[in-house]
C-alpha cells in the first residue's frame, strides 16, 4: 500500500508546481514605445457650453425624431454585418481561450481492458488449464510544459489582444452602421421636401403657362413666352422622376440595412421639421481617441504583435516539460495467480534548439516588421482621427454659414413674392410678375432645403468622427490590457 501511494504523491506535487510558478513573469517582454504626442485641443472645436453635454452613445436621439430613432435601433438588431462581426468576436474569444490553456497542465484518463486466448500445440505442458488472458489497467497521464520563459503567456496575451481588437471592430461596425441608417434616412428626407418644393415650382409654372397662353391668344404675347414656359416646365418634371427614384434607392437600402430584403421597402412618412442639433462642444482629442473604436482596435493590434514578438524571442531559448503517468490494473493468466498493482512515472525533460537553418531566427524578424507595422498603423489611424474631427467641424461651421445666407435669401424672396403681388393687386404689375417672383421664392427655398440636409449629413459625420455611438459600458475582460 506504501508503494501505490507515492506516484499519487508525485501527482499531487506536479498539481501544485502551476501555482508556485504562476507568479513568474516573461523572461522575454517587448516594451511597447509610447504614442505621439497629441495636441491638448482642436483647432474648431468650440468651448465647452454650460448645458449638459450630448449623449454621444444614442447620438441619433439628439434629433428628436423617433421614426429615425426606431429606423437606427432596428438596424442594430437585425443588421448582417453586426451579426458578422459578433461572430468573429465570438471566435476570437474561443482561440483566446485556447491560448490560454496552453499554459496550464494537461490532464486525461485512459482505461482498457482485454481477453485473449488461443490453442496450445503441445498440451504436455499445460494439459489442464487453457491459455486464456484476462488484463484490465486505468491511470491518468498530465503533461505540462513550464513557461519559464513566457512563451506560452505571450501566446495567451497575443490572443487576448486581439480578441480585444475584434471587440472594438464590433464596435465600429456599430458605430458605421448607425451612421449610415441615418445618412440614407437624413437623404431620403431632404429629396422628399425638395419633391414638395418642386411640385409647388410645377404648379405655379403650370399657372404661368396657362396665364402666358391666355396672353398670346389675345395678341399680347409672342410664342416663344409660351415656349419658354413649356421649357422650364418640361426641365422641372425631368428632375422629378430623378428624386422620387432617389427616394426609392435610399428607402431600399434602409430596408437592407435593417436585415430585410429590398423588396420589402417601407415608403418613408413625409418629413416634419428639420431639427439639426448643436455641434457638440468641449470634446478633448485625448478623449476622442480614447472613445474611438478604430483607435482602440489598433492600439490592441500592438500589443498583439509585442506579445507575438515575444513568444518568438522565447523560442530561441529553452523548453521545460514535466510528465507524469499514474497506472493501475490487473492481469490474469489461467494457470497462475493473478497479479495487481499500481505504478507511477514522472519525467523532467528539456528542449534546446541547436540548429534550424535559421528558422526561429528570421520567425522574429518578421514578427519585429509586423510590430513596427503595427506601430505604424496606429500612429497613422491617430492622425487620421484628429484630421476627421476638426474637418467634420468645419464643415458643418462652413455649412451653418452657408445656410444663414440662404435663409436670408429665402426672406428676401418671400418678401419680394409678396411685394409684388400687392403691387400686382394695385394695377402696377401683371400676374406674370407676381408668378415669376413665386418661382423665384420657391427656388430660394430649394437651395436652403439643399443645404440643410447637407448640414445634416455633415452632422452625422461630425458624430462619427467623435466616436459617438460607442457605449463605454460596452466593456469584456478582453478589454482590460492597457493601449500603448
Amino acid at each position: 500500500m506504501k508503494h501505490a501511494c507515492r506516484p499519487m504523491r508525485a501527482a499531487r506535487l506536479i498539481s501544485l508546481m502551476p501555482i508556485a510558478l504562476a507568479a513568474c513573469t516573461s523572461f522575454v517582454e517587448v516594451p511597447i514605445p509610447p504614442q505621439r504626442d497629441v495636441p491638448a485641443t482642436f483647432t474648431e472645436v468650440p468651448v465647452a457650453a454650460p448645458q449638459s453635454a450630448p449623449d454621444l452613445a444614442h447620438w441619433w436621439r439628439a434629433w428628436q425624431d423617433p421614426a429615425l430613432t426606431d429606423t437606427i435601433e432596428q438596424a442594430l438588431r437585425a443588421n448582417t454585418d453586426l451579426r458578422i462581426a459578433q461572430a468573429r468576436v465570438q471566435e476570437a474569444r474561443a482561440l483566446a481561450a485556447i491560448a490560454q490553456s496552453a499554459r496550464y497542465p494537461a490532464l486525461s484518463a485512459q482505461a482498457g481492458a482485454a481477453h485473449a486466448f488461443g490453442d496450445l500445440r503441445e498440451p504436455a505442458i499445460a494439459p489442464d488449464h487453457s491459455p486464456d488472458l484476462d488484463a484490465y489497467a486505468g491511470g491518468v497521464t498530465a503533461v505540462w510544459e513550464v513557461d519559464v520563459f513566457g512563451a506560452r503567456a505571450s501566446d495567451a496575451q497575443a490572443a487576448s489582444a486581439l480578441a480585444s481588437a475584434e471587440q472594438e471592430k464590433l464596435r465600429g461596425t456599430r458605430i458605421a452602421i448607425a451612421g449610415e441608417v441615418a445618412q440614407n434616412y437624413l437623404e431620403a428626407q431632404g429629396l422628399q421636401r425638395r419633391l414638395a418644393v418642386l411640385d409647388r415650382s410645377l404648379d405655379t409654372l403650370r399657372a404661368l403657362e396657362r396665364y402666358t397662353a391666355a396672353r398670346f391668344d389675345a395678341g399680347e404675347a409672342a410664342r416663344a413666352d409660351v415656349d419658354r414656359v413649356s421649357e422650364r416646365i418640361a426641365q422641372r418634371e425631368a428632375q422629378r422622376g430623378v428624386l422620387v427614384s432617389q427616394i426609392e434607392v435610399r428607402e431600399r437600402r434602409l430596408a437592407v440595412l435593417s436585415g430585410r430584403p429590398a423588396q420589402e421597402a417601407e415608403r418613408l412618412a413625409a418629413p416634419g421639421p428639420l431639427r439639426i442639433p448643436a455641434p457638440p462642444s468641449g470634446e478633448l482629442p485625448s478623449s476622442v481617441l480614447e472613445r474611438r473604436p478604430d483607435v482602440r482596435a489598433s492600439a490592441a493590434l500592438v500589443r498583439a504583435a509585442a506579445a507575438r514578438l515575444g513568444s518568438a524571442k522565447a523560442d530561441l531559448l529553452p523548453r521545460f516539460y514535466l510528465t507524469f503517468i499514474g497506472l493501475d490494473g490487473h492481469v490474469r493468466l489461467n494457470g497462475l495467480p493473478g497479479l495487481s498493482g499500481a505504478a507511477g512515472l514522472v519525467g523532467i525533460g528539456a528542449d534546446l534548439p541547436i540548429f534550424n537553418a535559421g528558422r526561429l531566427r528570421a520567425n522574429v524578424a518578421a514578427n519585429d516588421a509586423r510590430l513596427q507595422a503595427a506601430l505604424a498603423l496606429h500612429d497613422k489611424t491617430l492622425l487620421q482621427t484628429l484630421e476627421e474631427v476638426d474637418s467634420a467641424y468645419g464643415v458643418r461651421y462652413g455649412l451653418d454659414a452657408r445656410r444663414a445666407q440662404l435663409n436670408a435669401a429665402r426672406e428676401l424672396g418671400m418678401r419680394n413674392a409678396g411685394q409684388v403681388q400687392r403691387l400686382y393687386e394695385g394695377g402696377q404689375r401683371t400676374l406674370q410678375d407676381v408668378l415669376d417672383a413665386r418661382i423665384d421664392a420657391i427656388s430660394r427655398e430649394d437651395d436652403l432645403d439643399e443645404a440643410n440636409t447637407a448640414a445634416a449629413l455633415a452632422t452625422v459625420r461630425l458624430y462619427l468622427a467623435l466616436g459617438g455611438g460607442w457605449s463605454a459600458d460596452d466593456t469584456h475582460p478582453v478589454d482590460a490590457a492597457a493601449a500603448p
